[in-house]
């Protein structure tokens, strides 16, 4: 909840730098020199290979390329989601980072493994959610060598030997039969009454003892291990379109999946809508929105904040607007508003429907051409649909930078202290909180991708405190120009505390992906994928492992 206090510190605050912003634009809006900081985001994290100077979101520095020098196939690169690389959950990139095509990691996608164009045009740089690194586009190269409108199909077939998440030493438990009463009986009495001749009679009338009856309880037998094989068919329809001012790139996908021997439901629905959008209002102020949704049926780990194990669908919904605006060369000022949601459809799991509104506001140095210094303010809202108990907000100090070595090797870091506060309760905790993302192109056809996060996530009740570290690792090969695998390794460690007993358990889980794709040529692609999925923790009761394979086809019409 934002009280009127925090309302009436951002509007005044708003006006001061929305008056400063102003004068500097009229005191001079020429074009900032090569090497500036970029407002959000500067270091191409997404594309390695920006050369020595830092890039910008106004246009890349003369000293890099702009793009990855993967060898990749001739054919535009492909969008995620929109090919049958769901082998882990099902809804890996569906939304969050439209322009990669690599195997998921814990907060982004990999690059796009597509050979640079001789000639390139300008490059836009989209400042990432919370967690996760920015994006950059090439007009001219990667997703935006694409025709405008484009049109998807796949279909594919699988196998998951868990499809209800049975847990590995699944205990049940044994009927128990237990006597209940089922006549509370009658005491003896004596009765007085008058006998034929008139005189006093009284009879006994013996009483009727209590009778009970076995009922039997059912248990419930151990959690069994089902497989099932499974056919996936989805359809997409995206869009790109880019100028000299303005990017502009929109994905719809919807499909389902049916599963041949699941018991109850046989088919899961999913879809999702992401949007990003560019435009340099002048040439020192830029606004970028990235709006993004989803409906999934599985656990995805690419999510941040969300269930590392699930019962049933989930829409997960994120928007984002960053206002830059470069102060002088080397200072430049980001504004940002996000709002983030999750409603579960399982009447169980209701509770933990929130909503979260957060605003941040950046000031970002350029040290170096190849360091850039920043300080970061959040303020961060989460309201509960049910539990107003659980209702917080929250405020983030994190310092960092960024830095671009080499064109192979670019890092990113911010770090700094959050403070949570409940908002019935008034129970507050403070705990580290951790963000980084490092890019490195180990070879020409080898491109590695880090992507961090340690900080508070939602608890499951007011009384506790969850800390998560959330870790991937993204690898991408390309054997051919028509041939290219990716790995990657999602993990997701998460230690819950509670306040009033301060007993402590541990969750850890592990998503790791492996695929494979084939370009037969500029309409049909082969893909294969393998996923191993595992839990394990304090309770191992709950442990678990899943195996899922697919094999398919996509063709772009």
């Amino acid at each position: 909840m934002i009280f009127q206090r925090h309302w009436c510190a951002i509007l005044a605050a708003s006006c001061v730098w929305v008056d400063s912003a102003a004068a500097q634009e009229g005191a001079g809006g020429t074009a900032p020199p090569t090497g500036a900081s970029s407002p959000a985001g500067a270091s191409d994290l997404s594309t390695p290979g920006t050369g020595a100077g830092s890039s910008s979101a106004f246009g890349t520095s003369p000293q890099g390329t702009g793009t990855a020098t993967l060898p990749g196939a001739k054919i535009p690169a492909k969008t995620p989601g929109t090919g049958t690389t769901g082998a882990g959950t099902g809804t890996t990139g569906t939304g969050n980072t439209p322009n990669a095509t690599g195997a998921a990691s814990a907060f982004g996608d990999g690059g796009t493994g597509q050979r640079t164009p001789a000639s390139e045009g300008p490059t836009f740089t989209i400042p990432g959610a919370y967690g996760r690194q920015a994006q950059q586009f090439t007009a001219g190269a990667g997703r935006l060598a694409r025709p405008r409108f484009r049109y998807t199909g796949s279909i594919s077939f699988g196998y998951d030997d868990n499809v209800l998440q049975a847990p590995t030493d699944s205990v049940g438990v044994p009927d128990v039969v237990v006597e209940v009463l089922d006549s509370q009986g009658t005491p003896a009495r004596l009765e007085t009454g008058i006998g034929p001749n008139g005189e006093v009679v009284s009879v006994v009338i013996p009483g009727r003892a209590p009778t009970t009856k076995r009922m039997v309880i059912r248990g419930q037998p151990p959690s069994e291990r089902i497989g099932s094989f499974l056919t996936r068919a989805n359809v997409g329809f995206d869009v790109q379109f880019a100028s000299r001012k303005t990017l502009f790139t929109f994905d719809l996908r919807t499909g389902g999946d049916v599963y041949w021997d699941r018991p109850g439901k046989d088919t899961d629905y999913t879809g999702s809508v992401a949007l990003l959008y560019l435009r340099r209002l002048t040439p020192r102020m830029q606004f970028t929105a990235n709006v993004s949704g989803s409906y999934q049926t599985q656990p995805d780990l690419t999510q941040v904040n969300t269930s590392t194990r699930q019962t049933g669908a989930v829409l997960v919904m994120a928007a984002k607007g960053d206002l830059s605006y470069r102060v002088t060369p080397r200072i430049t000022a980001v504004g940002s508003l996000s709002y983030n949601a999750l409603r579960y459809q399982e009447k169980t799991e209701a509770a933990n429907d929130y909503g979260q509104t957060t605003f941040g506001t950046e000031l970002r140095y350029l040290f170096s051409p190849r360091l850039t210094l920043l300080g970061e303010l959040r303020y961060s809202s989460i309201s509960y649909s049910s539990t107003l108990a659980r209702d917080s907000s929250s405020v983030f100090l994190l310092l960092g930078g960024e830095l671009q070595l080499t064109r192979r090797f670019s890092a990113t870091l911010r770090g700094g202290v959050a403070r949570r506060t409940f908002d019935e309760s008034g129970v507050t905790s403070t705990s580290p909180y951790v963000e980084t993302t490092l890019v490195y192109q180990l070879a020409k056809a080898t491109l590695v991708q880090l992507n961090g996060r340690f900080g508070f996530e939602e608890p499951q009740d007011e009384n506790s405190k969850l800390l998560s570290l959330r870790a991937g690792l993204n690898l991408v090969q390309s054997f051919s120009p028509r041939f290219r695998g990716t790995l990657g390794v999602n993990v997701v460690r998460q230690t819950t505390t509670s306040n009033l007993t301060d007993l402590e358990t541990v969750a850890d889980t592990v998503d790791s992906t492996i695929g494979f794709e084939y370009n037969l040529n500029r309409h049909w692609t082969l893909n294969a994928n393998y996923t191993y999925i595992t839990q394990f923790g304090t309770f191992s009761a709950a442990d678990y492992y899943r195996n899922r394979l697919f094999v398919g086809a996509e063709y772009d019409f």
